[in-house]
């Protein structure tokens, strides 16, 4: 007769999974013998052997218990269910590799529309910031996220916007100073003149633009406002900074 570790041992598993097999009465626990132990016999390691067996083809132990003590044409039955649910399981893996493919082969960055992620892989490739591309792209996601409505003209007017600033010889290095500021606590001479910049840059953007936003979204409003919370201390009153000298064009 075997201990607990024999049995284990035999079937190729471990005296945890037998005493939590045990717990969930998938495997009868026999009765301790004069010694204070529990012999398991021919019977428990058959089953046990069974159970590990049914567990690596992937059925759950719930579903074991019942196969295990139904009629064997039950148990043939369910290995055809599996064997179909991982054949559907198979091919939709095959479909998303596939969409992955296409993805990773018109696209530089999934998670944006290909015009957007052509653009930001031209402004690293132009020496944009790397923190500076990343913060554009979450305000980007958000904005497409808030305006599912306007994903073809926000996708438009981002690009365009884009397309204008790189012909603008002062927006790089504007772009790097606003960057570096990410690192400094800036004195408020610094904040001024930048923002002031800035603004000028906003103006011009807007002229220049064709931006039919929607009606006032709160949500918008509450989130984009959050967004802005995460941006570096000194970035972020450049930016409020900003935001104050064009109010009259928003």
């Amino acid at each position: 007769m075997l201990t607990i570790g024999e049995l284990a041992g035999l079937a190729g598993t471990t005296v945890r999974a037998v005493r939590h097999y045990h717990r969930i009465g998938l495997l009868p626990e026999p009765p301790r013998d004069r010694s204070g132990y529990r012999r398991y016999g021919a019977a428990a390691l058959i089953r046990l052997l069974r159970v590990r067996r049914l567990r690596e083809l992937g059925l759950a132990l719930d579903r074991i218990g019942e196969l295990l003590d139904g009629p064997e044409p039950a148990l043939h039955e369910a290995l055809d269910a599996l064997d179909a649910e991982l054949a559907a399981q198979a091919e939709r893996i095959a479909a998303q590799r596939e969409h992955l493919a296409r993805l990773r082969a018109q696209s530089p960055d999934p998670d944006l529309p290909e015009p957007l992620a052509a653009m930001f892989a031209k402004a690293a490739a132009d020496g944009a910031p790397a923190r500076a591309i990343a913060k554009e792209k979450e305000l980007l996601l958000l904005d497409l996220a808030l305006h599912p409505e306007r994903t073809d003209a926000i996708v438009a007017e981002y690009v365009g916007m884009f397309e204008r600033l790189v012909q603008r010889t002062d927006y790089a290095e504007l772009a790097h100073r606003f960057d570096a500021l990410a690192d400094v606590d800036a004195d408020p001479a610094t904040v001024d003149a930048l923002a002031v910049e800035l603004a000028a840059v906003i103006r011009a953007e807007h002229a220049a633009g064709d931006r039919t936003r929607g009606a006032w979204n709160p949500l918008a409003e509450t989130l984009m406002t959050d967004w802005g919370s995460t941006m570096p201390p000194s970035q972020r009153r450049v930016m409020e900074r900003a935001v104050e000298l064009v109010a009259d064009l928003f």
